[in-house]
């Protein structure tokens, strides 16, 4: 992980989640690479390019797919009929 008072200086960001790597798909951004994920090889990662835009993107794609995953944990309250 990179501290935050450091300048981020990598190339290239793996995406794991294929879900996020779609949504930034559909914003523009091109996968340089796909590789096998190497802790889960039945899966891959998603290579982008590690621009400032990337990131701004890649922050508020994340949030809204965790907010999803979030909602969809929220217990859903029923009512009954007596």
């Amino acid at each position: 992980m990179i501290n935050e008072n450091e300048k981020d200086t990598r190339v290239s960001r793996l995406v794991a989640d294929a879900r996020v790597a779609r949504k930034l798909l559909k914003r523009g951004f091109v996968v340089i690479d796909i590789k096998p994920n190497k802790s889960n090889p039945d899966k891959s990662v998603f290579i982008f390019e590690n621009t400032d835009e990337f990131k701004v993107a890649l922050e508020e794609v994340t949030t809204e797919v965790k907010s999803k995953d979030e909602l969809k944990k929220e217990p859903i309250e029923i009512e009954m009929a007596d």
